[in-house]
C-alpha cells in the first residue's frame, strides 16, 4: 500500500492519496484546490486516481474535488457525504454515500463512517487492506471529526446548531468510535495551526488509542459538562468560514492548468485605474511595508498564513494587485489566495514598489513606535492616543496595555467604528505581523495617523512594561 500526506502550513490542511500497489489504483482523500502536487505524485508512481473522497463540507478552504476530475483524463469518482440532507450534498457529487458504504481500490477498502457533529453530514472513511484483515481497519482519515490532541469544533454553522451538533459529536466520540480499535492509525484533516478546534497538536498522525488515553476531548464525562470544557476558550470564527461552506456546497469553479494573476501590470496601469476597481495587496515584509507604499494598499507578509489573514481582511468583491519582492513569489501568492476562494488575481505590480517610486507616483509610510515610545506616550494614561490591541481574547487575558482598546484582527472589518479616526491610534499584536495588516486596513479605512508598535506586547512584556491582567 502507498500512503501520501499532503500538509499545507499556515491553514494545516491534510490532504491523502493511498493507493494499491498492485494494480496502481488510487483514492484521493480531502483534495485542496491546487491539485498538480497530487497529480505530479501520482504520474511519478504510475499511479491511476479513480476516487476522490471528501470527509466533509469544508469551512477553511476550497475543495479540490471538482479540479482533480476535470484535470484527469479518466474522471474518477467523487464521494461526499449525504447523511446531511440535500442542503449539505454538493450537486457535484456522483456518489451520494451513505454509512457503512465501501469504495474499492484493488485489495485496499475504503468505509464510510457517519461521524457527525463538527459538520451534519461528516463522514470518516475507515481504511481496510485484505492483504492484511479484512475485518480491522488498519487506518481511519478522520477528517475535522478527531485531530491530534482534539476534535472538531461544532459552532461554525451557528450557536442554534451548535447545540444540537454538539451533541452529535459527544455521541460520535463516545458510541460510534468506540468500536475502533486502539492501534488504527488516525490521520485527520488539519494540525496545529487550523482554526476548525482550539488545541491541535503539531503531529500529523496518532493512533487511536493514544487519543483515547491522552486527547482531552476524548476524556468520558457527562454530555453538559463535555461540551462546556470543549467550548472554553475556543478561538474566533473567520468570517470567511461561511463564504467557503458556500462555495464547497455549489461547487467552485474550475481553475484549469493554470493559475490567475500571470499578467504584469505597469505602474503607470495602476495609478491610472485601469484595473478600476483593483485592491493593491502588498506582500512584501512589514518593514519594507512601513518605509513606504501604494496609497491604500493592504499588507498581509507573504508566507504560510496570507491566506488566512486574507480570508479575514480582504473583500470578496474586489480584483486582487500585487506588490511583491520577486516575481517568482506570484504563482505561491496566487496560489495561497485560490485556496480561500480569491479567484480574481489580476496579476502583480511590474517592478514592485521601486519601479513606482521612481516615476515620482505618490507613497504613503507606516509610522512605527517602539515600546517604550508607547510607554511614555501612554503614561499616565491613554488620552489622545487610542492603543488598539488586535490580539486574541486568550492573548487579551493573559495581560494587556491599561487603558488599550482590544479587537481581534479579524473583526477589525465589521468593528472598525469602535476606532477613532480622529485621533492617533498605535495598533499592538503579539510581534507586529498582525499589527502591520491591522494598521493598514485602518489607513485604508480613512484613519489619517496610524502606527504599528514594532515588537508588539512581547517586545513590551520583555521591557518589563507594566500590563493589567483581568481578574
Amino acid at each position: 500500500m502507498i500512503l501520501h500526506q499532503r500538509f499545507i502550513p499556515g491553514l494545516a490542511i491534510a490532504s491523502y492519496l493511498v493507493a494499491d500497489e498492485a494494480t496502481g489504483e488510487a483514492a484521493v482523500i480531502d483534495p485542496t484546490r491546487d491539485v498538480e502536487p497530487l497529480l505530479r505524485f501520482a504520474r511519478e508512481h504510475e499511479l491511476r486516481v479513480r476516487h476522490v473522497l471528501e470527509t466533509h463540507v469544508h469551512a477553511d478552504f476550497v475543495s479540490g474535488s471538482r479540479e482533480l476530475k476535470a484535470r484527469l483524463a479518466e474522471a474518477p469518482v467523487i464521494h461526499c457525504s449525504g447523511l446531511g440532507g440535500r442542503e449539505w450534498t454538493p450537486p457535484y457529487t456522483d456518489h451520494v454515500a451513505q454509512d457503512g458504504d465501501d469504495v474499492q481500490i484493488g485489495a485496499l477498502r475504503l468505509r464510510a463512517m457517519h461521524t457527525p457533529g463538527h459538520t451534519p453530514e461528516h463522514m470518516s472513511w475507515a481504511l481496510f487492506d485484505h492483504s492484511r484483515s479484512a475485518d480491522t481497519p488498519w487506518m481511519l482519515f478522520t477528517g475535522d471529526f478527531l485531530f491530534v490532541g482534539d476534535v472538531g469544533r461544532p459552532d461554525l454553522l451557528g450557536e442554534k446548531e451548535k447545540q444540537e451538533l454538539a451533541g452529535q459529536l459527544y455521541r460520535s466520540v463516545f458510541e460510534t468510535l468506540a468500536g475502533t480499535p486502539d492501534f488504527t492509525e488516525v490521520f485527520p484533516a488539519h494540525g496545529a495551526g487550523s482554526l476548525c478546534g482550539k488545541a491541535l497538536n503539531s503531529r500529523r498522525s496518532s493512533t487511536v488509542g493514544y487519543e483515547r488515553r491522552f486527547n482531552p476531548a476524548l476524556v468520558s464525562k457527562p454530555q453538559e459538562q463535555w461540551v462546556r470544557d470543549l467550548m472554553a476558550e475556543m478561538p474566533l470564527a473567520p468570517p470567511y468560514f461561511r463564504r467557503m461552506k458556500k462555495v464547497n456546497r455549489e461547487g467552485p469553479a474550475i481553475l484549469g492548468p493554470e493559475l490567475p494573476g500571470r499578467k504584469r501590470w505597469s505602474a503607470q496601469e495602476v495609478h491610472a485605474r485601469e484595473c478600476e476597481s483593483c485592491l493593491i495587496l502588498d506582500v512584501r515584509t512589514k518593514e519594507a511595508f512601513a518605509a513606504a507604499h501604494i496609497p491604500g494598499a493592504i499588507s498581509i507578509p507573504f508566507g504560510p498564513n496570507l491566506p488566512t489573514w486574507a480570508g479575514w481582511v480582504l473583500p470578496y468583491d474586489h480584483p486582487i494587485l500585487v506588490v511583491l519582492d520577486e516575481p517568482a513569489q506570484m504563482p505561491e501568492v496566487a496560489t495561497h489566495l485560490v485556496r480561500v476562494g480569491f479567484d480574481q488575481v489580476q496579476g502583480w505590480v511590474e517592478g514592485g514598489l521601486e519601479a513606482w517610486a521612481t516615476r515620482g507616483l505618490p507613497l504613503a509610510r507606516l509610522d512605527t513606535l517602539s515600546v517604550h515610545e508607547l510607554q511614555q506616550r501612554v503614561a499616565p494614561d491613554c488620552s489622545g492616543l487610542t492603543v488598539l490591541d488586535v490580539r486574541t481574547e486568550k492573548e487579551w487575558r493573559a495581560g494587556h496595555i491599561e487603558g488599550a482598546l482590544h479587537v481581534h484582527g479579524g473583526q477589525l472589518e465589521e468593528r472598525v467604528g469602535e476606532v477613532p479616526h480622529d485621533q492617533p491610534v498605535a495598533v499592538v499584536c503579539g510581534s507586529g505581523y498582525r499589527a502591520s495588516i491591522a494598521a493598514s486596513f485602518l489607513k485604508r479605512e480613512g484613519c489619517a495617523e496610524v502606527a504599528n508598535v514594532i515588537g508588539g506586547m512581547s517586545a513590551w512584556k520583555a521591557a518589563k512594561l507594566p500590563i493589567i491582567v483581568p481578574e
